[in-house]
């Protein structure tokens, strides 16, 4: 997987993106893509990602 510029909202710890940040719905809410995968939370959508 590849590491990007965004962080998570929830903790500040940088998102992984690749095969999970695609058009998948598997976030919290099920209409929500996956923005990227943080090592503590999983899963995050666009909602609980900020830019580095």
């Amino acid at each position: 997987m590849a590491d990007s510029d965004l962080r998570c909202r929830l903790c500040g710890r940088e998102l992984s993106t690749g095969l999970v940040a695609t058009d998948s719905r598997h976030c919290c809410l099920n209409a929500t893509p996956i923005a990227g995968t943080c090592p503590e939370h999983g899963p995050v959508g666009p909602h609980h990602a900020e830019e580095d």
